[in-house]
């Protein structure tokens, strides 16, 4: 069996690589050990903050039509630091733009992917197998699956999360660390409207995140809660009004009282990252190359970055009659993308230290930076067209 280009994982990275391949009239294989459909409500689980260049590539693979429905505008950013007494606000009007991005469960992408698969009879889904071996030629790559397929194609791409088995067959290392953080996970009604605003404070324990969402034209809040294990643990083991009072005592109270609409999941962090992001005739995208803090929820914008670049460029090589596989191509995609992963994982780290510290010289430094923020006009223009991947 053969196939140009072989993807394994079928989350958000992986099933868009694969459209954005497919609908180029390119033979795409797609194997992922799961089942093809979105268990359990859409509504539930991680939320992402697409930024605007997210939803432009969606947009053009044809998925943000069909998700629609579940999209829920973002125009401004309060973020404040519950140790100090400075705040920053930034607003969408400030760029010219009548939104930053828009707030959506994971589910709710991965259905809309997943569901435009079958249109495209030059792609193949292998749902319920996994990858067994890689065995790399000088002009292609053999495959083998635990199922029994044997598959010859000219690249493989690991978008297989972060314990990546493309990574670990590919033999690429990686630098990795715990945060001592677990992240929780719910959904809010609060008793005042969210207008459309993302809300993020800075404590002593770890930041928490208020997204707006809404359902059936109801107003949620999507909570993400990312705190020190052992203060998580405390949080998980309270009942629910203890829980809702000290989440209201860390927020100030900003949206009004809070209640909970299910139940609270939670999940361990950590930083990842390749040294490389490809071997010979394998190449990483998404978690399997990449994974930062949550805390501006740019994880998924990240992978879909990857997406882009490397659609791009095994397009470009196709169109010249070049090797869609070659080391050179390959090259160029893994710096152009550590260059930006890089430095969005190291703005990133120096938030997360920086508003972890109880240095009151540190605190001092960080009411500073915030008053010069608020107040500079070309400095607040940069971060809000960041924070909408305006480049």
């Amino acid at each position: 069996m053969d196939f140009e280009v072989v993807i394994i994982g079928a989350g958000v990275a992986g099933s868009s690589l694969a459209l954005a391949l497919a609908k180029e009239g390119m033979d795409i294989c797609l194997i992922d050990k799961g089942a093809p459909e979105i268990k359990g409500d859409i509504y539930k689980g991680r939320t992402a903050a697409l930024n605007l260049a997210s939803l432009d590539i969606l947009e053009e693979l044809g998925v943000r039509k069909g998700i629609q429905n579940y999209l829920t505008p973002f125009k401004n950013i309060y973020v404040w630091d519950s140790e100090g007494t400075s705040s920053l606000e930034f607003s969408s009007d400030e760029i010219g733009q009548p939104k930053l991005g828009d707030v959506v469960t994971n589910n709710a992408i991965l259905s809309g992917t997943l569901s435009l698969l079958p249109n495209h009879k030059n792609l193949r889904f292998l749902s319920g197998d996994s990858l067994k071996t890689l065995d790399p030629q000088e002009e292609s790559m053999k495959v083998c699956t635990e199922g029994g397929e044997s598959i010859s194609c000219k690249l493989v791409v690991g978008a297989d999360g972060g314990l990546s088995s493309v990574r670990e067959l590919s033999s690429i290392k990686i630098r990795t660390w715990s945060y001592e953080q677990k992240a929780l996970i719910a959904n809010l009604k609060a008793e005042k409207s969210h207008k459309n605003t993302a809300y993020q404070v800075f404590t002593k324990n770890g930041p928490i995140a208020l997204l707006p969402m809404k359902k059936d034209n109801e107003e949620y809040l999507s909570l993400v809660w990312s705190a020190d294990t052992d203060y998580a643990e405390n949080l998980l083991a309270l009942d629910e009004p203890s829980f809702l009072n000290e989440l209201e005592r860390k927020v100030e109270s900003v949206v009004g009282k809070l209640s909970l609409n299910g139940k609270i999941s939670s999940y361990p962090l950590h930083q990842l990252h390749a040294k490389d992001y490809y071997a010979k005739r394998s190449v990483l995208i998404g978690d399997a190359a990449h994974s930062i803090h949550p805390l501006a929820g740019q994880g998924l914008n990240l992978g879909l970055g990857d997406v882009e670049a490397l659609a791009n460029r095994i397009l470009r090589n196709r169109r010249h009659g070049e090797d869609i596989g070659s080391e050179k191509m390959l090259i160029e995609y893994s710096k152009a993308r550590k260059l930006i992963n890089l430095r969005m994982m190291g703005f990133m780290e120096v938030f997360k230290n920086g508003f972890g510290s109880t240095n009151p010289w540190v605190r001092l430094g960080r009411n500073m930076a915030f008053g010069v923020a608020q107040k500079a006009p070309g400095l607040r223009k940069k971060f809000i067209k960041e924070a909408a991947g305006i480049i």
